[in-house]
């Protein structure tokens, strides 16, 4: 029997006793690392309304106890792969290459569910760039890391408009900040900086200066794209179908109280929040913005992933999204 096929039959053979046996823990405690921006919004949710621990119930699971806490140092796929957390947000572009540097190990990353779709925004105050034909040798465009999701759209875009052998015409021009420096930097008009490839909220703060206008989006590059996901090792899902499965579910029911009331999820985000400045009215509004999708179904996974193979950064063809992603996952309508 091929092992792909032992392996299946092994996940329902250990999902079926789960559900059998009432109050059965797969895991007692599960750790999970979130940071609290509206990229995570769906699992702000899931830990403020205890959704996790309601669907475990609900499968004849005792509910776990969960240790929610933000990103350290080490960052989410590192933790997850040294064994330091369960499960973990992550951005596409990591998301997609780790998937691959632990293929067939207990270490493999595969996603449990995407949480948000929300556009990377290139915004700027040199009032003479219009598009990214504008940028000069000069100028300088900050994204979180090298190899973050708004550095590899911003080689898509390159590649799209300077021919695919010049994806990396705009690299010279990157460096690495984070995002609340970069934004700093934009506003402030002081150094080298006066652009920044990134998301909300930081973008909308940024493009509220009548100096800082858009140059473009990432969903002008990729089409509409997860911009981060649910991730776990292949480890923790094979010892714990029936507690990733209450996850998925729970993230179902998060995303359906963010469409249904979009007022109370921009309650729950203010309420955990601490430190934002952004007006109730436009948070509920900017969380009900239709291109700001909060689904499980992952979007533009092929698209991005045969951009990093054909750049040399996964050795495989991609075959299907659903390689990147756990068997609960696989009814999704993803792309």
């Amino acid at each position: 029997m091929p092992i792909a096929w032992r392996r299946v039959i092994w996940i329902a053979m250990a999902a079926a006793i789960a559900f059998a046996q009432p109050g059965h823990a797969e895991t007692d405690t599960l750790r999970i690392l979130r940071p609290i921006d509206l990229a995570a919004l769906p699992l702000l949710i899931v830990e403020h309304e205890k959704l996790i621990e309601k669907q475990a119930e609900a499968r004849g699971l005792k509910a776990p106890a969960i240790r929610w806490s933000a990103p350290g140092k080490t960052g989410p796929l590192d933790s997850l792969t040294a064994g330091q957390a369960d499960v973990a947000a992550t951005e596409i572009v990591p998301f997609l290459l780790a998937g691959e540097a632990n293929s067939g190990t207990p270490q493999q990353v595969r996603g449990i569910a995407a949480l948000a779709q929300r556009p990377y925004v290139l915004v700027t105050r040199n009032a003479a760039i219009k598009t990214i034909r504008d940028f000069k040798d000069k100028d300088r465009i900050a994204v979180p890391s090298k190899n973050s999701g708004p550095a590899v759209l911003l080689q898509m875009a390159a590649a799209q408009e300077w021919g695919p052998e010049n994806y990396g015409k705009l690299d010279p021009l990157i460096v690495a900040r984070s995002d609340e420096a970069a934004a700093q930097a934009v506003e402030s008009g002081k150094g080298d900086i006066a652009s920044h490839f990134s998301r909300s909220p930081y973008s909308d703060d940024e493009l509220a200066d009548p100096k800082i206008h858009r140059v473009m989006d990432s969903f002008d590059i990729a089409g509409p794209h997860s911009a981060s996901l649910l991730a776990a090792t292949a480890r923790f899902h094979d010892a714990n179908p029936g507690l990733c499965a209450a996850v998925l579910a729970a993230l179902s029911d998060a995303n359906k109280l963010l469409k249904d009331n979009p007022g109370h999820a921009a309650e729950i985000y203010v309420g955990m929040e601490k430190d934002h400045d952004i007006a109730l009215e436009d948070l509920s509004d900017m969380i009900g913005d239709p291109d700001l999708a909060y689904t499980a179904a992952p979007a533009g996974v092929m698209r991005i992933a045969e951009f990093l193979r054909r750049t040399g950064r996964l050795k495989r063809a991609p075959q299907s999204w659903k390689d990147w992603f756990f068997p609960e996952a696989q009814d999704l309508t993803g792309n």
